[in-house]
């Protein structure tokens, strides 16, 4: 079951709002350095999520080194839903070509036929469900148009430099 009521809003935030509900604000809160975490050892599909997650969260300045281990379960999860996808693909070629060997029709399309048997109904299921729980996590790490809104970055942005701007400002 998951946490009941919202969720509370970071001290940082609260600060910038100047402190709408006149409540104590925490002084023992956490702060974790910025930093590219260590990649820890996962699948190929993951490793490409996290060098593609990585090198964009990097140049935003949002990252932190103890951020690891919440990013690999999302990079994880986003090579699953990769994987899954690609093999509902596949099952609905599968329908298609059989349909076509024994010059059947068939109602709708692939995906329709397939969401009719046991086996497409759960695939879909778990393609839902696991959307949803990367959207979840995404949204930690301010990855959603709604979510960047919230998360601030810890400077890493004016730091970057285009290459192409460099090249012809010097």
């Amino acid at each position: 079951m998951g946490v009941r009521g919202t969720l509370p809003t970071p001290t940082k935030i609260r600060i910038l709002n100047g402190n709408p509900s006149r409540r104590p604000l925490p002084t023992n809160e956490p702060q974790f350095a910025p930093g590219i975490p260590d990649r820890p050892p996962m699948s190929a599909g993951a490793r490409k999520q996290w060098d593609a997650l990585v090198d964009e969260m990097a140049l935003s300045g949002v990252l932190r080194r103890v951020d690891g281990g919440a990013l690999a379960m999302l990079c994880e999860d986003l090579a699953m839903l990769d994987t899954l996808r690609k093999g509902l693909a596949a099952q609905a070629r599968e329908i298609t070509n059989k349909a076509k060997e024994k010059k059947q029709q068939i109602s709708g399309n692939a995906l329709t036929a397939l969401s009719r048997t046991t086996e497409g109904r759960r695939t879909l299921s778990t393609i839902r469900e696991l959307s949803a729980q990367i959207i979840i996590q995404r949204r930690e790490f301010g990855l959603t148009p709604s979510s960047s809104t919230r998360v601030q970055s810890s400077g890493g942005a004016a730091q970057f430099i285009d290459p192409l701007e460099q090249a012809l400002c010097g």
